[in-house]
């Protein structure tokens, strides 16, 4: 993986609403150490999540999750690798599966992708503004909130992948293992897509321990993620380590993810 896609990789994978579901802001910085910083920590990217309830009419109370990060405020990053990255996702707590993700980054080139589960049909539909199966599948009425005014998407394909039970995104399975009891040596396992890909992910509890964020120690648990494409061998990315505060709201301090070419940290700065 690039410097850029290490970078997109951990500011999507990391971020995630409150356990509880409530409405607040929690700020992040990311940055990076390694070979094109001279072996100094450099701040790429600030990064910014929310989180609140819906009532769709099909699926009842889900929680929509959403994150944001840009290398706007870092002039160094801005001008060599600029990207905005806007991730959100819909996930049904009672059912302990996503319904809609969107996906946009924007660096060099623009993407931006919105999927659906269709849990009736057990699949995953695929939409773009531009979709190369435009007209055969309807955009989702309950998902136009999430447009601009004017914007349109059209179906582009079906997934890879068909719908499995307990199928989480990137966001929604931080949701899940948040809620999940934690102890040295636990495991746990999950299907994860990305909207086209399917992954394998493992969890493992490695150990409590005191660490420092948001200014501050604080007592959290530090847990490994590992993935592997369904149908490959080699692993997805390099091993994710993520702490979790251990407190009742489980609270996400700090992200890791070591590369060849440097090591890449997201820490908690402040809470709104």
């Amino acid at each position: 993986m690039s410097i850029r896609e290490n970078i997109l990789l951990l500011v999507m994978l990391f971020v995630i609403s409150p356990a509880a579901i409530q409405a607040e802001t929690l700020h992040y910085e990311a940055s990076y150490s390694g070979v094109f910083s001279a072996g100094e920590n450099l701040p790429v990217a600030a990064v910014q999540l929310n989180s609140s309830s819906l009532q769709l009419p099909v699926s009842g109370k889900v929680v929509q999750l959403s994150m944001e990060a840009t290398s706007e405020p870092y002039l160094f990053v801005e001008k060599h690798f600029p990207f905005r990255v806007r991730y959100r996702s819909i996930y049904v707590p009672d059912g302990q599966h996503m319904l809609a993700l969107e996906k946009y980054e924007k660096t060099s080139r623009i993407k931006h992708e919105i999927s659906w589960v269709d849990v009736g049909q057990r699949k995953l539909l695929r939409f773009r503004n531009e979709g190369k199966g435009a007209g055969k599948q309807l955009f989702p009425v309950m998902l136009q909130r999430w447009l601009k005014p004017g914007e349109q998407f059209e179906f582009h394909k079906y997934s890879r992948h068909s719908f499995e039970d307990g199928l989480l995104d990137w966001l929604s399975m931080l949701q899940v293992v948040r809620g999940k009891p934690l102890a040295t040596g636990r495991k746990y396992a999950f299907p994860v897509t990305d909207g086209k890909r399917l992954y394998r992910y493992r969890v493992r509890v490695q150990k409590r321990h005191e660490i420092e964020a948001g200014g501050k120690k604080r007592k959290a648990w530090k847990l490994r993620f590992d993935a592997i494409e369904e149908g490959k061998r080699e692993p997805a990315h390099r091993s994710l380590y993520v702490w979790l505060a251990d407190d009742a709201r489980r609270t996400p301090l700090l992200f890791e993810n070591r590369h060849p070419l440097g090591r890449f940290v997201v820490r908690l700065s402040a809470v709104q």
